[in-house]
């Protein structure tokens, strides 16, 4: 399934979610974004150079920034959370943990979608709030470098 494609899918499952479609979009085809509850949401939809042709949509949503201290502790939660997870998972990227779903576009139907978007937003806020309350103090105060995950 092509950008072209899927990309009825998607704002389809967007309008779904009563998020104007036309305001998700980002900068590039193949890029939308919103905010759900507390979780920011990005969806991409792409071709690598590796695989040309071959499409692949991906949602994720920034966590938290990798805490300055408990981090072995942090992490052995995560990997035992991650084994609890439905269609998504955790990883860590450039300092932030994002929660992530990525698959091929072949087959990919209407469910699939609403069902990735669903879970990434439910596990990025539910996580957020258990391991705010769980390793506060954690992290070093905020400043402005490290206050937001990039798009991976």
């Amino acid at each position: 399934m092509t950008l072209q494609e899927i990309t009825p899918l998607i704002e389809t499952s967007l309008a779904g979610l009563k998020v104007d479609p036309a305001l998700c979009r980002g900068e590039k085809p193949g890029q939308w974004s919103y905010k759900l509850k507390d979780a920011t949401v990005w969806i991409d939809v792409f071709t690598s150079d590796v695989n040309q042709g071959k499409w692949y949509f991906q949602v994720m949503s920034p966590l938290c920034a990798v805490p300055n201290r408990k981090s072995a502790e942090f992490f052995q939660d995560l990997l035992e959370i991650n084994h609890k997870m439905y269609g998504s998972w955790m990883c860590k990227k450039d300092g932030w943990m994002y929660v992530i779903t990525l698959r091929e576009t072949v087959n990919i139907d209407q469910s699939e979608i609403d069902a990735s978007l669903d879970r990434v937003a439910f596990y990025s806020t539910d996580y957020h709030a258990k391991l705010s309350f769980k390793y506060e103090g954690s992290w070093d105060p905020k400043t402005p470098e490290n206050t937001s995950g990039g798009r991976a």
